[in-house]
C-alpha cells in the first residue's frame, strides 16, 4: 500500500473514532436530557392530578376550570393512581397497578421518586394535603422523546458516514500534495547512474524533513562519487604500476627469444625479469597488506605504547643507519603524568605506519633532516612530521592516502603508492586522525592526532 492510501486510512480512522466520541456523547447527553425533561413533564401531571381530585372543594370555580383544562392536556398513554396514607386507592385512572407497600414508603420518604415499570416511565409525588397524606403515581410513555432519539441516532449516522467520505478524500488530497517532493525526487533519483553521478537532486524552500532528505541524498551521491572517483584512479594507477614491469618482462623474453643468445646475455635477461617479478611482488603485497588493518586485531595484541620513548628510540635507529640520517624531535606541552603519554594499540602495525611516514619525509627531502614534533593537550596528542623536500601540488592533496596514487612530481624516487594508505588505516584503527600540509618546492608536515578517547 503507498504511503499516500495508508495515511489517508489512518486519518480516517483517528477522525472516524473521535467522530464517534463525539456523537456518542452528544447521543446521551440527549437521552439524558429528553428523560429528565419527560420526568419534569410527570412530576407536572402528578401535581396536576393531585390539584384536581384532592383540591376541588378548595379552590374557585375559575381556577379549577384552568387546572381541569391543564388537565386535559394528557399525556399518550397515561395513566394516574392515587393513595392515601393507608395505601388504599382512592382515585385510578385506565389502569391499576399493584403497587407494593414498600414502594409507597419510599414515594412517602423520599418525597418525588422517578422509576421505569416495563417500558414506561414513572413518577411517584408524596402530596401532603389537609384531608390526609396522598401518593400520586403517574405513569406514560415517551413515545416523542423515543421518536426523537431515533431521529438524531439517524441523523448521526448519517453525518458520520458522510463525515468519513470527506476525511478520506480530504486526506488523499492533503497526502497527495505533502508527498508531492517525494514524487519529484523520486523522479529525479531514477534518472542517476554511475555515469552521471555529478547530479544532485533540487530541494524546495520550505526546509522540512522532505529537504532534509534530498540533503542527504546528495551527501550521499557526493561520497558515491568521491568513492568512484577514487576507484577510477586506483585502477588506473594500479594498471599503470602492474603494467610497467608486466610490459617489460615480456619485452626482455620475446627479445631473448628472437635467436639463440650466450649464457651470458640469458642470465643477463633472467636478471632484469627477476628484477621486474620483484617489483610486481612488492605491488601485490602492499595490497595485500592494506587489507591487512580494516580487520580488527585480537585484543591481546593491545598494548601500552609511549609516544615519546617511540620517538627517541626511532631517532637512534635512523641515526645508527648507513649513511646516517636525522630526526629532530622536539616535546612541548607534555604533561606532568608520563601515563597521559601512553596510547594503546598494536606496537607492529603503529610502528609500520609511523615509520613508512618517517621514511617518506626523508625520501622525497633527499636525506636532509626530518623534524618530529610531539605536543599534548586535553584533547589528545598531536605528532607532526616534517620536510623540507619538493612538496605535494595543492591538487593532489586530497588523493595522497589512495592506494597506489603517486604525485605527478615523484616518479623519479622509488615506490608504488601504497605507504601512505597503509599508514591511514592503520592510524584510524588506532582512533588517530592524519591530515596533510604542504608546499610545493618547500617540503610537507603531516599532523596525526590521537585522541584522547580513541579508540583500538
Amino acid at each position: 500500500m503507498k504511503i499516500r492510501h495508508r495515511l489517508s486510512l489512518q486519518y480516517t480512522l483517528i477522525s472516524g473514532i473521535l467522530l464517534l466520541a463525539v456523537f456518542a456523547l452528544i447521543y446521551l447527553l440527549s437521552a439524558q436530557y429528553i428523560q429528565k425533561s419527560f420526568y419534569r413533564t410527570l412530576q407536572g401531571r402528578a401535581l396536576i392530578t393531585a390539584q384536581v381530585f384532592l383540591e376541588k372543594d378548595e379552590l374557585t370555580k375559575k381556577k379549577f376550570r384552568e387546572l381541569e383544562e391543564r388537565y386535559q392536556e394528557r399525556i399518550p398513554n397515561e395513566s394516574s393512581n392515587i393513595y392515601d396514607q393507608d395505601d388504599r386507592p382512592v382515585f385510578i385512572e385506565k389502569i391499576k397497578y399493584n403497587w407494593p407497600a414498600s414502594l409507597l414508603e419510599t414515594i412517602r420518604q423520599r418525597k418525588i421518586y422517578r422509576f421505569t415499570i416495563k417500558d414506561k416511565q414513572a413518577l411517584g409525588l408524596f402530596y401532603p394535603d389537609n384531608q390526609g397524606d396522598y401518593v400520586v403515581i403517574i405513569t406514560a410513555r415517551n413515545k416523542s422523546g423515543m421518536q426523537q432519539l431515533q431521529y438524531l441516532v439517524w441523523i448521526l449516522a448519517g453525518t458520520f458516514c458522510l463525515g468519513l467520505l470527506i476525511i478520506f478524500f480530504t486526506g488523499q488530497w492533503f497526502a497527495r500534495r505533502a508527498l508531492q517532493p517525494v514524487k519529484h525526487i523520486n523522479g529525479q533519483m531514477k534518472v542517476i547512474r554511475s555515469s552521471n553521478l555529478d547530479m544532485r537532486v533540487s530541494k524546495s524552500r520550505n526546509r522540512d524533513e522532505i529537504d532534509e532528505l534530498a540533503d542527504n541524498f546528495n551527501q550521499l551521491l557526493e561520497r558515491l562519487e568521491a568513492a568512484f572517483e577514487r576507484q577510477k584512479s586506483f585502477v588506473s594507477n594500479a594498471s599503470h604500476e602492474l603494467r610497467t614491469p608486466l610490459t617489460t618482462i615480456i619485452g626482455e623474453i620475446e627479445v631473448t627469444l628472437q635467436r639463440v643468445r650466450s649464457g651470458e646475455e640469458y642470465v643477463e635477461t633472467l636478471q632484469t625479469v627477476l628484477g621486474e617479478s620483484e617489483k610486481l611482488r612488492i605491488i601485490t603485497q602492499g595490497l595485500l597488506e592494506l587489507t591487512r588493518p580494516d580487520v580488527l586485531p585480537d585484543p591481546s595484541q593491545r598494548v601500552a605504547i609511549r609516544l615519546d620513548e617511540w620517538l627517541w628510540e626511532e631517532q637512534t635507529a635512523w641515526a645508527q643507519r648507513v649513511p646516517p640520517a636525522v630526526v629532530e624531535v622536539v616535546m612541548e606541552h607534555m604533561p606532568e603524568d608520563a601515563a597521559q603519554l601512553i596510547i594503546y594499540g598494536n606496537r607492529q602495525l603503529l610502528h609500520l605506519a609511523l615509520h613508512n611516514i618517517i621514511k617518506n619525509a626523508f625520501k622525497f627531502s633527499h636525506m636532509r633532516p626530518v623534524g618530529c614534533k610531539l605536543s599534548w593537550s586535553a584533547a589528545g596528542m598531536l605528532l607532526s612530521v616534517s620536510d623540507t623536500g619538493i612538496g605535494i601540488d595543492p591538487s593532489e592533496l586530497d588523493r595522497i592516502f589512495m592506494p597506489l596514487f603517486r604525485g605527478s612530481n615523484a616518479h623519479e624516487f622509488d615506490g608504488y603508492g601504497i605507504g601512505l594508505a597503509m599508514a591511514q588505516k592503520i592510524l584510524a584503527l588506532h582512533g588517530a586522525t592524519i591530515t596533510v600540509q604542504s608546499w610545493p618546492g618547500k617540503g610537507t608536515t603531516f599532523n596525526i592526532l590521537f585522541a584522547a578517547n580513541g579508540r583500538f
